[in-house]
């Protein structure tokens, strides 16, 4: 299991591709916090407002570059690390006799509520841009790469079963299991849960066992030595495993334990755990053609009313890859995953259409406003495979389940900007999503719904000369308050555009820590 996590890591981390949703990638303006609805006027028109071909005041412009990146929620990463000394056979096959296996079941049935409570994900992208501007009008051809990896986890097949494989531990032999090393105190002492907490899982797992008389039955006592025991053995205390989550599962498990009888028969077992992981992603390609109309109000400034209208080639895909219970206990790699991450897809293709007013005071103020895939493109998903226990072959099959793929919309969005010249030699820029995005997640992933991008940012450039710039920003995702800001900078040097970003939040991976986000572009652009 400790392979199988850090693939899924790896994996991320190797892929030459961020973005958290379909939404504005910072094509170009990624040093300056991701602000160019007022800023951009040349070759990358097309893209951010097309109501800056308006004001192009160079014959013609160019652009091309690509930009790369990773992020991962706490969810997720946190729990890797949790898994990594777990014994996944003791869990098959309880021994009783061995006091490691109750600590290595609740530490990894904690660890699996706590992903799945958290909705941990990482979430994956990229773009490639080539951009152009002949005075009033604007076109070229922008790709972009959007997905996102998460966890479904299996919280019903959980109980694990003896060595022999024919019935199902009760809470008797957990009990023996646990307590069988050392004397263990029946009251509340480790602090790791609550008294409230404690007292209640005493008595669940005591009832649990039946009732007295029964040759499986431990008392309300014995009950309170086995929480305790729990708590030590699977040192829940130094692993950062919420007691809130451990909580959750030991009343999962007592209550999936009890049937009345001293002892149960198979049932939900672990053995027939499907947990896995859910892949998807959409990679489209826009090849837009703008025009920008000015309006010139003299003293009063200028306004710049733009349309944009667009071909857009999308490519779906939807997988999952078993985490547990897999064919032959094969391990699984980070090319397995690139591997069924692209495997299974469908094309198709449609048109967009984008809008976008822009106003500038005065040579020193800009103000401008687009709304972008206002007609709600849309692009087939296809159907994918989940794993699925089969009675007749007692194994977890891979391919055992069908589901059709949520189709991914490109939703209508809004972005506002604000760009200010106070001398030639400094522009400072600021833009904000006016509507929450969607990200690119299989809405049946539990909790997937809930996450948003509506990122606010700025920043500032300092450009003494024309073939150098400086520049400097950050910006946030005012919809997830898991994730931290994030820094930006860039220089330009003659024709080369260098920029990047990083989080300030970090998350620990093998030990070690590692940006939430990390960002990088690079260009060349010239304008005459």
């Amino acid at each position: 299991m400790k392979k199988i996590w850090s693939a899924v890591v790896l994996f991320g981390l190797s892929l030459p591709v961020l973005a958290q949703a379909t939404e504005f990638q910072p094509i170009g303006s990624l040093g300056f916090g991701g602000a160019g609805v007022a800023r951009n006027t040349g070759a990358l028109t097309a893209y951010w407002n097309p109501a800056g071909g308006a004001f192009n005041d160079t014959p013609f412009a160019m652009y091309v570059g690509a930009g790369a990146g990773v992020r991962a929620s706490n969810g997720l990463a946190e729990n890797v690390d949790r898994l990594s000394g777990v014994d996944f056979d003791s869990i098959n096959k309880f021994d009783s006799s061995k006091a490691s296996s109750v600590g290595d079941m609740v530490k990894l049935l904690s660890t699996l509520e706590d992903a799945q409570k958290r909705n941990g994900n990482l979430s994956l992208g990229g773009e490639a841009s080539l951009g152009f501007s002949i005075k009033h009008f604007s076109f070229g051809v922008f790709g972009n790469l959007e997905g996102y990896v998460q966890p479904n986890v299996d919280t019903t097949n959980i109980l694990p079963t003896n060595v022999g494989g024919t019935t199902t531990t009760s809470v008797k032999d957990l009990y023996t299991s646990a307590v069988n090393t050392s004397p263990i105190p029946s009251t509340n002492t480790s602090g790791y849960f609550t008294n409230t907490q404690f007292n209640d899982l005493a008595t669940r797992f005591s009832i649990a066992s039946g009732v007295s008389g029964d040759p499986n039955y431990i008392t309300t006592t014995q009950a309170g030595q086995l929480v305790n025991a729990i708590t030590g053995s699977s040192q829940l205390q130094g692993s950062g495993i919420p007691a809130s989550s451990t909580y959750s599962t030991l009343v999962n498990l007592a209550t999936s334990m009890t049937s009345g009888s001293s002892a149960q028969t198979l049932g939900s077992t672990f053995n027939k755990n499907t947990s896995y992981v859910t892949t998807k992603y959409i990679d489209y390609v826009e090849v837009p053609f703008a025009y920008g109309h000015p309006f010139n109000f003299g003293k009063n400034g200028k306004l710049g009313i733009g349309a944009t209208a667009k071909i857009i080639s999308g490519n779906v895909s939807q997988s999952t890859i078993q985490l547990v219970n897999r064919p032959n206990d094969s391990s699984i790699s980070a090319k397995d995953l690139m591997k069924d991450i692209t495997k299974n897809s469908e094309s198709s293709v449609n048109f967009g259409v984008d809008l976008g007013a822009m106003y500038k005071y005065d040579k020193w103020l800009t103000v401008g406003v687009v709304g972008k895939n206002l007609n709600s493109p849309r692009f087939a998903a296809p159907e994918y495979s989940v794993p699925v226990y089969n009675e007749t072959t007692k194994t977890v099959d891979p391919q055992g389940g069908k589901k059709k793929g949520e189709d991914v919309v490109l939703k209508p969005q809004a972005r506002a900007g604000v760009a200010v010249e106070p001398w030639k030699w400094l522009t400072l820029a600021s833009d904000i999503d006016l509507t929450e995005n969607d990200v690119v997640a299989p809405g049946s992933v539990v909790g997937s719904s809930a996450a948003k991008s509506r990122n606010f940012g700025g920043g500032a450039e300092i450009h003494p000369y024309s073939w150098l710039r400086v520049r400097g920003g950050a910006y946030k995702n005012l919809a997830d308050s898991d994730v931290g800001m994030v820094v930006t900078g860039g220089v330009t040097l003659f024709l080369l555009d260098i920029d990047a970003a990083m989080a300030t939040k970090t998350f620990k991976v093998s030990g070690s820590d590692v940006p939430q986000e990390a960002k990088v572009q690079v260009a060349l652009s010239f304008a005459f």
